[in-house]
């Protein structure tokens, strides 16, 4: 089994409790692809999205945290246009 020793947690600001939770609830649909290789916890605490990545290599961090980063915009933008 390959060794996941890379290591990111992403604490992001929501204006709410409510819209953090429901942008965690948006991200976790989205399942990891290759667990053996790249692995996500997604959870809140308190208005904060808290995001949790471990990877085998730095290489395959970067790019599953700018994935994730880029389906966090887009969550937060609905949300712009939508939440009241």
């Amino acid at each position: 089994m390959t060794s996941l020793d890379e290591h990111l947690t992403l604490e992001i600001p929501f204006p709410s409790p409510r819209l953090a939770e429901i942008a965690a609830k948006v991200l976790e649909v989205d399942k990891d692809l290759k667990p053996e290789v790249s692995q996500r916890v997604i959870r809140t605490d308190d208005s904060s999205l808290i995001i949790e990545f471990n990877t085998s290599t730095l290489k395959l961090l970067r790019t599953v945290v700018n994935s994730q980063l880029d389906m966090v915009r887009m969550v937060v933008e609905t949300m712009g246009a939508f939440d009241s």
